[in-house]
């Protein structure tokens, strides 16, 4: 049994993603609250989309003419508007005739009013169920992530709608590659509800992206520029405009992620900036370098039934930055390696302050463990290495 903040999330969800077919099929919760029939044989994203329309549809009043002052029809007018047609929120304000604030306030009622409607579809005959029943519903799944991709990928979804609203969109670039151990899916969810809360509260001039890490975080910062000569700048205190980044926070609690916004006018600008801190994972991670993809691979399954992370990198000349921001509990180290060998790379993590304390298993071909042992690697294994061998190995480094 669902709970209804979660139901009511998960609705705000699907509407915002109504026509993006795939979006719908890989939302991480979206089959536990609506469910397709038996017999249903097309794409579960088209059954769920239609699902939603004809709900909408039953928020039109009966037997009455359409009219835009009427307020009996502004909630059907405004989800049908809003999400159907894909109308911009200060269009929509201008066709009701309504100001900005009064479009939050309205546009609330009508997610209220559409919630009510699918939660009485979905559970005709159960009441909602207190919110500390909503944890378990949600698996996480971590794999090594690089945000800024994965929010280009996110801002390519809706770059129509940033298009449509005369949003300028530029990504700024770290040095390097910035990781993050998450959840994909969830990320991704964080990330399409904090621009969805952009693109509700944004018309025109630029936003810019930039990615950063810190000691205990990855950062990503939105800020937006925002000419109030051109734009509605009026942010005055509105009990729906936390409302709209309900959804933000809701995603960034499963994954312990959190969101600031700092707002600032000067003269006629208006500076917002919004950063997502995304934590260094807490789960112990092994770092296996090797210009082998399957020793990758191997390794991987070796240890898929234990708590421990493998992240693989076939790159040597790439290994120092990404242990330098997974600080991981053990490194696997090939010797024979093209551009770099196992040995000098060794030498270098040695080297490194923050990851000489790091232990090291060579994994090797040859047999020469005195040499690996003198460089400062802790454990040698002699290819090829068996499950056994390497937990073992593993297990004893993590003890000790």
């Amino acid at each position: 049994m669902v709970t209804r903040l979660f139901f009511n999330e998960v609705i705000k969800d699907v509407l915002d993603n109504i026509y993006d077919i795939a979006s719908l099929e890989t939302h991480p919760a979206l089959f536990s609250v609506i469910k397709i029939p038996n017999g249903w044989i097309g794409r579960k994203g088209e059954y769920v989309r239609q699902f939603m329309i004809d709900a909408i549809e039953q928020l039109r009043p009966p037997r009455k003419e359409l009219s835009l002052t009427a307020l009996e029809w502004r909630p059907y007018i405004i989800l049908n508007k809003r999400y159907i047609e894909g109308m911009g929120s200060q269009e929509l304000a201008d066709l009701l005739a309504i100001s900005q604030r009064q479009m939050r306030r309205d546009h609330h009622k009508a997610l209220t009013a559409i919630s009510e409607i699918v939660w009485a579809l979905c559970y005709p005959n159960e009441k909602p169920e207190s919110d500390v029943d909503l944890n378990p519903i949600i698996e996480i799944h971590n794999e090594m992530i690089d945000p800024l991709e994965t929010t280009r990928g996110v801002y390519g979804l809706l770059k129509n709608q940033f298009d449509q609203r005369r949003i300028q969109v530029d990504f700024f670039p770290v040095e390097g590659f910035t990781p993050v151990i998450t959840d994909r899916v969830i990320l991704r969810q964080v990330l399409i509800s904090l621009f969805n809360d952009i693109l509700h509260n944004q018309t025109g001039n630029t936003l810019q992206i930039h990615c950063d890490s810190s000691v205990n975080h990855v950062v990503l910062e939105f800020s937006s520029i925002i000419d109030c000569n051109i734009t509605d700048c009026d942010s005055a205190p509105d009990e729906t405009i936390a409302d709209e980044i309900t959804a933000v926070n809701y995603w960034c609690e499963r994954i312990h992620a959190r969101v600031e916004e700092i707002c600032a006018n000067e003269n006629s600008i208006r500076k917002v900036k919004r950063t997502l801190w995304l934590p260094h994972s807490d789960q112990k991670i092994m770092i296996v370098i090797d210009d082998q993809e399957p020793v990758v691979n191997l390794f991987k399954r070796y240890l898929s039934q234990t708590d421990i992370l493998v992240v693989g990198t076939s790159h040597p000349e790439d290994a120092i930055s990404l242990a330098r921001h997974l600080r991981p509990a053990v490194i696997t180290l090939d010797v024979m390696m093209p551009q770099m060998d196992g040995w000098e790379l060794l030498q270098l993590i040695k080297l490194d302050e923050m990851l000489k304390s790091i232990p090291v298993i060579i994994c090797s071909a040859w047999d020469d463990p005195d040499l690996s042992r003198s460089l400062g690697a802790q454990i040698y294994l002699k290819k090829p290495v068996t499950q056994k061998m390497l937990l073992e190995a593993v297990n004893k480094l993590i003890a000790s």
